[in-house]
């Protein structure tokens, strides 16, 4: 019986989820700068995934420890709520979002160009639960996301120095700060944050020689 269900689940997927679901990302053993990455930010109507709204999602992908700025993408998306008071964070509007794309049309972009990368987020759970949730709702299926969280690498790696953190340390423009990297130029705004992500990523990992296994037991 189980079995069967999960047939007809797998079934009612979308082409578009099942190729993803079936494309391989690097073996674990594989060195971190050899594998493909893309570094996303989601800017949201709120923080609970069940309930609020994704209105824009900014990504860019790392090849051979470099930052791929000619696919840098921002994408406005419609959101069938007001985005309410959540616009005094992100700045974003309900009437910027008159023309904004449907989110099915920027998942499925996401889905079918990064097949078998491994995504980098700070404080990664947020985005993990928003897209999960939303190509849930899409493409009738989960996807095999597989998440760096560059947030939990820094908190590991100052826990293990015996640093003292401050409440707010662990903030992307403060691990910024502490690298000397420049800071985002506006804050909460997704691909701004998502380069900054990107950039505090290959900081991370410029002086060792972690695998895609290493890196994974930091981020979690």
């Amino acid at each position: 019986m189980a079995f069967n269900w999960f047939r007809q689940h797998e079934n009612a997927m979308a082409p578009v989820l099942k190729k993803f679901n079936s494309t391989p990302i690097p073996d674990r053993t594989t060195p971190i700068t050899t594998c493909p990455l893309l570094v996303l930010d989601l800017e949201t109507t709120g923080l609970d995934a069940s309930k609020d709204h994704i209105i824009s999602i900014g990504w860019l992908p790392i090849r051979q420890r470099e930052i791929i700025l000619g696919e840098a993408n921002h994408h406005l998306v419609t959101c069938p709520v007001s985005v309410g008071q959540s616009a005094t964070i992100h700045g974003v509007l309900d009437s910027d979002l008159k023309n904004a794309q449907s989110l099915h049309d920027v998942l499925t972009d996401l889905l079918e160009r990064y097949a078998g990368y491994i995504f980098v987020a700070h404080h990664a759970p947020i985005e993990r639960a928003f897209l999960g949730s939303a190509i849930q709702r899409c493409f009738g299926g989960k996807a095999k996301l597989t998440f760096i969280d560059t947030l939990a690498i820094e908190q590991s790696r100052l826990q293990r120095q015996g640093l003292a953190l401050s409440q707010d340390a662990l903030q992307l423009r403060s691990c910024l700060q502490r690298y000397g990297l420049p800071e985002s130029a506006v804050e909460h705004h997704a691909l701004e944050d998502a380069y900054g992500c990107a950039l505090l990523l290959l900081a991370q990992i410029s002086r060792s020689r972690f695998s895609v296994g290493e890196i994974l037991r930091q981020s979690n």
